[in-house]
């Protein structure tokens, strides 16, 4: 197959484009500099978003690109300010609409248009479980950043094309994403309840998530959104208790809600606040999971870190 990957560069999309080429797949990468690779199934290819209508990038495509992952978008790990949210929003947007031009022009269209979304579409709740049937509107920051980048990649269905929206939960991997930092926090034996310790992390192991996007690039039966969590959420107390275990480090230190909003502003509700979410899709697709408990996952993460 070929495969076009936008943020093929990153934490997920490289995984997900070295998976790709594994088995001899070729995949192309949108990139805003000039990149090559020896390894012959992987293609880069530049492009400018100076100006989104200008799709000369498309003539280095062949003309029948099988599935486009788009994880194009600015990272959420910087400080929030309002000129910075725009460009969180206008990232996402921006590749989504210039993607959407190409497909409405191509003349062959792919099996699959699958975006990267986020599990911030649901609203923050200790008591609520949700899954891809509940269809909420904006309540925060985050959700109306989902809620405008599944609009604008949702015109891919009217083109034909089975569209997806990915929305991944926290990522567990030992050298990217979140468990970078709570590493170095219990390795400071500085770890233990953050705020109240009951919000919900709908975590998943970044090999279960590499093998969900495989799944449903091939699975025809799966449109629309998807959870990609695990079946298993935590709460951060639990989450903290078993990374402690593993890590064989203490779990007293608490840090108050006050102290994190201080430090990271707006985007301290990522975590000191969450969402139980439920991965109804997959499941009901019958997807297997290689590390479906928190306790399987942390100890493959640090078994190999």
């Amino acid at each position: 197959m070929n495969i076009l990957i936008t943020g093929g560069t990153g934490f997920i999309g490289s995984r997900l484009a070295n998976a790709f080429i594994k088995d001899r797949h070729h995949v192309y990468i949108l990139s805003r500099s000039s990149a090559t690779s020896e390894h012959p199934y992987m293609h880069y290819i530049e492009y400018s978003m100076d100006n989104i209508n200008q799709l000369s990038w498309t003539k280095e495509l062949p003309e029948d690109i099988d599935l486009v992952y788009n994880f194009a978008g600015a990272t959420l790990n910087k400080k929030w300010t309002e000129a910075y949210k725009d460009e969180i929003v206008n990232s996402r947007l921006d590749m989504t609409k210039m993607l959407i031009q190409w497909l409405s022009d191509s003349g062959v269209k792919p099996l699959a248009f699958i975006n990267a979304s986020a599990i911030g579409y649901y609203p923050t709740s200790e008591i609520v479980e949700y899954d891809e049937f509940d269809r909420l509107s904006s309540s925060s920051f985050l959700s109306d950043v989902v809620n405008r980048w599944e609009a604008a990649a949702s015109q891919a269905e009217s083109l034909g094309i089975r569209t997806v929206f990915s929305r991944f939960g926290l990522v567990l991997d030992a050298d990217h994403g979140a468990m970078v930092q709570l590493k170095t926090l219990y390795q400071a034996n500085l770890g233990g309840n953050i705020g109240s310790g009951r919000q919900w992390y709908s975590w998943v192991h970044i090999d279960d998530v590499i093998n969900a996007l495989l799944f449903i690039g091939v699975n025809q039966d799966i449109s629309g959104p998807v959870n990609i969590t695990s079946p298993v959420p935590a709460r951060q107390r639990e989450f903290s208790k078993v990374l402690s275990a593993v890590l064989g480090k203490p779990n007293f230190f608490k840090t108050p809600s006050f102290l994190i909003d201080k430090v990271l502003g707006e985007r301290a509700l990522l975590v000191t606040e969450g969402q139980k979410v439920y991965p109804s899709v997959l499941l009901n697709n019958d997807f297997k999971y290689l590390y479906p408990t928190l306790e399987q996952a942390m100890e493959q993460i640090f078994s190999e870190a």
